[in-house]
């Protein structure tokens, strides 16, 4: 009888990417929000910073979960693309791993400013009734680094799709799904300027999913017989 390790690469691979899409589901639930169920990615800068300030601890719960999210997404799209190297297919896998991590550097920066000026400006405001002058400034800028961070995240997703579609590693309705996704989605943001951070991390975790069942590729290789 043949025996199969079930911590294999490609497993530990899937399982990181699920984990990581996972966290950051968790932190996207975690964000504060008034009273009425808003946001405060959503709120005028006065209204966000109350409702900051009302809500600190959350809002460092969300950050934490945050950066624990893309790290280990970002690790499991190292691992990905190894197995892409080992399938044979080294270009996209390999601009997909650097937009990648392009964008993990941008966002962790975004999250830096999160933990570090929202809280500090949120105490000055619901101490004065007024929003500090530096913070708008600084919000236009880590607001730009987030539209950067998506750009990178969407070509990064189409990149992981062309891989996948080249190497076969996994069924080609998930990897054209992918790349079409990755497409339409940088398509959409050129249009609407905004999109929802968490429709990143959809596809990632079927790709999860589907790491988890066996190679059929190997399984095909495996010579028929007795036991």
């Amino acid at each position: 009888m043949l025996h199969r390790a079930f911590w294999t690469e490609r497993r530990f691979t899937g399982l990181l990417l699920i984990l990581g899409c996972l966290l950051y589901y968790a932190a996207v639930g975690l964000i504060p929000r008034d009273a009425q169920g808003n946001f405060i990615v959503t709120l005028p800068p006065r209204a966000a910073l109350l409702v900051i300030a009302a809500q600190t601890p959350l809002l460092q719960w969300s950050a934490s979960l945050f950066l624990s999210g893309i790290v280990i997404t970002a690790l499991g799209f190292a691992l990905l693309t190894r197995l892409l190297w080992d399938s044979g297919e080294r270009t996209c896998s390999l601009l997909a791993l650097i937009a990648s991590l392009l964008g993990v550097m941008l966002f962790v920066i975004y999250l830096s400013f999160w933990v570090g000026v929202e809280p500090i400006a949120a105490q000055e405001t619901a101490s004065t009734g007024m929003v500090p002058d530096y913070y708008v400034p600084l919000t236009m800028w880590t607001t730009a680094l987030f539209r950067i961070y998506t750009v990178l995240a969407f070509s990064a997703l189409a990149l992981f799709g062309g891989a996948l579609l080249l190497s076969r590693m996994l069924p080609r309705w998930l990897s054209w799904t992918a790349l079409l996704y990755g497409l339409a989605g940088l398509g959409l943001f050129v249009y609407v300027h905004d999109i929802p951070p968490f429709v990143h991390y959809l596809l990632p975790i079927v790709m999860g999913i589907l790491l988890l069942r066996p190679d059929r590729r190997k399984q095909e290789t495996v010579p028929q017989g007795g036991r």
